[in-house]
């Protein structure tokens, strides 16, 4: 993937299935009901391409650059689009993919509402990884 591609993720990579076939939001409809105004996200020098990759979207019949469930929650969170996210983690992730949102979110601690998602989304890597 070239740096500068849009690639899908946030609440619209959310919605398409996991390459297991697993679904973390359950809203396709209100997400990919106009094919053509899909939101798409630039390229972050910070996260680079971690989590993206190139993955036939069966909702809108091609191939497209999508961020893996992880990266679309860093992605919310970066942008600070957070409101719909509480328990997303216990929602929507597995351990290891909870394990590669908070090593993004590490990444992009620059803020407190960054910060407050991981404490509160995050609580027990937050606070191990905490140096008291």
């Amino acid at each position: 993937m070239k740096q500068e591609a849009d690639y899908i993720s946030g609440w619209e990579a959310l919605n398409i299935p996991s390459e297991n076939g697993l679904i973390a939001d359950w809203h396709p409809l209100y997400y990919f009901n106009k094919k053509q105004d899909i939101k798409k996200y630039s390229f972050n020098e910070i996260l680079g391409n971690s989590g993206i990759k190139k993955r036939y979207v069966k909702m809108l019949d091609k191939e497209e650059y999508v961020a893996n469930y992880p990266r679309a929650i860093a992605d919310l969170v970066y942008h600070n689009e957070i409101k719909g996210l509480k328990n997303c983690v216990n929602d929507f992730l597995n351990d290891d993919e909870e394990k590669e949102l908070f090593e993004y979110l590490k990444l992009i601690n620059n803020n407190k509402v960054v910060d407050n998602f991981m404490k509160f989304e995050l609580t027990k890597l937050y606070f191990k990884d905490k140096k008291f």
